[in-house]
């Protein structure tokens, strides 16, 4: 049985392609919302710190585990920080899933980095579990509507 979906566009991320100018001026760390602000927004939680990254969870996670790791050091791409430093981040971001995947014991952990909503850099961390709401248990096919 054939089954169709529609995934409508929405508002989020869509700065870098709307405003390119604003979007360019938040790449430097006085404009940066992660750099300029002290503290975390209401409903996070800072669940771990090293000198070079924060790991950052939420009350409303898309999932039981999501972390978000960020580096303390303004970057927008793993690229633009120092060999030394990329090094220290992935090493890090690693320790943060390990421990994540000790305590919850995931099928497998999801490593994404976007980037295009906030431009600093972060690594979010999506423990998966066969029994999560991202689960499709069969191929879909998606089809562009208009």
């Amino acid at each position: 049985m054939r089954q169709e979906i529609t995934i409508a566009a929405n508002d989020s991320g869509r700065l870098w392609t709307d405003d390119v100018e604003r979007w360019n001026a938040l790449c430097n760390p006085e404009s940066c919302i992660v750099c300029r602000d002290a503290g975390l927004p209401s409903g996070m939680h800072l669940l771990a710190e090293t000198p070079m990254v924060e790991a950052v969870s939420a009350e409303s996670d898309p999932l039981p585990g999501y972390v978000f790791v960020t580096s303390k050091k303004h970057a927008v791409e793993p690229f633009d920080l120092s060999v030394d430093d990329q090094r220290w981040f992935w090493t890090d971001a690693m320790l943060v899933a390990r421990g994540v995947t000790d305590v919850l014991s995931p099928t497998k952990m999801n490593y994404e980095i976007h980037g295009n909503t906030i431009r600093h850099l972060r690594m979010h961390l999506f423990p998966r579990t066969a029994g999560d709401v991202y689960v499709i248990h069969h191929r879909v096919e998606f089809e562009q509507s208009t």
